[in-house]
């Protein structure tokens, strides 16, 4: 059984290696360029930072973002506030049992708390499909493609 709580300042170290474990998985493109701190994490700690843990209370999993507005005009209109969903991961060990959904879930509820009814996420992950898919349940809809040669 797992449990999803707000992120707290002394998560930050268990957070930082699962990105680390991300980073070293190489299934984004550049994201082994990110190289998180726990300056720039704790930066993020916020009504939408949360983790994922076991009944031990091991973290293993995190999801983040933050309540932005502008720059996701025509999509989303410039003056409305939308969720910017960052990062969302689980340790290898513990995926398939629905805890990614959990985070985004949780993330986009916290966010409908607080009146953000619109929300945003980029992904560079090679299996863009698998991500589109995984997205779409929540009712995310493509906005743009972009590819490199």
């Amino acid at each position: 059984m797992y449990h999803i709580r707000p992120c707290l300042i002394s998560d930050i170290n268990s957070v930082l290696k699962l990105s680390k474990q991300w980073a070293n998985e190489f299934v984004t493109i550049g994201y082994e360029n990110v190289q998180h701190t726990e300056e720039k994490l704790v930066k993020f700690i916020s009504d939408y930072f949360y983790v994922v843990t076991t009944m031990e209370e091991e973290i293993v999993g995190y999801g983040f973002g933050e309540v932005n507005k502008g720059n996701a005009s025509p999509v989303i209109p410039y003056d409305q506030s939308y969720l910017e969903i960052y990062e969302v991961f689980i340790h290898p060990e513990h995926r398939k049992q629905g805890l990614g959904k959990r985070l985004v879930k949780t993330l986009i509820t916290k966010a409908e708390e607080n009146n953000v009814t619109r929300a945003l996420v980029g992904s560079s992950n090679k299996k863009w499909e698998e991500t589109n898919h995984f997205y779409e349940e929540f009712g995310f809809k493509m906005w743009y493609i972009q590819m490199y040669k």
